[in-house]
């Protein structure tokens, strides 16, 4: 706790450097962990706290990481899903600044020196995030040579999404990814934890929390990469439930159409902004054999959008195929 307050207290103080802790949720991620610790450890700041949260992994997540990057802390746990993790690693973290990583992920150089120093510009900001690298694999699921967009030219953050942005969250959906975030330990600990209940989403629902309690600011540098359509991955799998449609129902219903700035969205925005997440859920159950969860989520839609005329298209085929007599 001392030490805590003592980073807090130094904050402001561009001649000690507070102490940052690095959140890393892992499962059975063996494959990639190394790359996304390295990256952290090559952005030779201090002091860093690095925290590996194992998810009940059963390869050699923990041995490699133990072995190869002995400074880390690791932190085993029943597998609980990554809101679980990284609520074990808030509970632990002693930095005064946060920053999360998933470990198939990774941080390219001057990530942390850039979010400290705009942080220490910007006290009315609680949460600093960044552009990042959509890293995608080729046809044969391999992933190329990882190479760093140029962004020069462009202004030092992004406008649109930068400031009281919760009114923009409603509308574009979970905007900020967690790997590129620095936040204040005070806005944590104002906020919480993360939503165990979610299995998808959680990160929306957090992020959509934070703005309702500070103002986020966006880097418009690429300083991490996202490594899309890893095989297996949970952002892959369907689901029976609509997540990202209930975390924004229930922020709409929590604190409405209005950022604590004062812009506000419409009550038709959104009913199209609902439409369409239910739309795109109905269509996923339908795909894959759920016509009961696809007829539910096409009613959804319509009642949200009578004009979505490929939602009704949808739910009046499963009305008739469902009522239509069997020979």
């Amino acid at each position: 706790m001392n030490a805590q307050h003592k980073a807090a207290a130094s904050f402001g103080d561009p001649g000690v450097s507070p102490m940052i802790s690095v959140i890393i949720p892992a499962y059975n991620a063996e494959k990639y962990v190394l790359q996304a610790v390295r990256s952290v450890i090559a952005q030779n700041y201090s002091p860093l706290e690095i925290l590996l949260i194992d998810d009940g992994s059963v390869d050699r997540t923990v041995a490699l990481v133990r072995t190869e990057a002995p400074q880390v802390t690791i932190i085993s746990q029943a597998n609980s899903g990554v809101a679980a993790a990284r609520n074990t690693g808030l509970r632990n973290a002693s930095g005064d600044l946060i920053c999360f990583l998933d470990a198939d992920d990774g941080w390219f150089p001057g990530k942390l020196d850039a979010q400290l120093a705009y942080l220490r510009r910007h006290p009315e900001a609680g949460v600093v995030f960044h552009e990042w690298y959509d890293w995608r694999p080729d046809a044969g699921g391999e992933y190329p040579e990882l190479q760093r967009p140029d962004r020069s030219g462009l202004t030092e953050t992004e406008a649109r999404r930068t400031g009281w942005i919760y009114h923009i969250l409603l509308l574009k959906g979970c905007i900020i990814h967690t790997s590129s975030v620095m936040i204040r330990r005070e806005v944590v600990a104002q906020v919480g934890l993360f939503r165990t209940g979610l299995v998808t989403g959680e990160d929306y629902d957090y992020w959509l929390r934070v703005s309702q309690t500070c103002q986020i600011h966006m880097l418009n540098e690429i300083y991490s990469f996202y490594r899309n359509t890893v095989p297996g991955s949970l952002s892959n799998t369907p689901k029976r439930e609509n997540f990202e449609y209930k975390v924004l129902a229930d922020a709409l219903a929590r604190w409405g159409l209005s950022s604590p700035g004062g812009t506000a969205v419409t009550a038709r925005q959104v009913s199209g902004r609902l439409a369409k997440l239910a739309f795109d859920f109905g269509y996923s159950q339908y795909r894959h054999g759920s016509p009961q969860l696809a007829l539910h989520a096409f009613l959804q839609a319509v009642r949200h959008d009578p004009r979505r005329w490929r939602a009704l298209a949808y739910l009046l085929a499963l009305l008739v195929k469902k009522w239509a007599p069997r020979s």
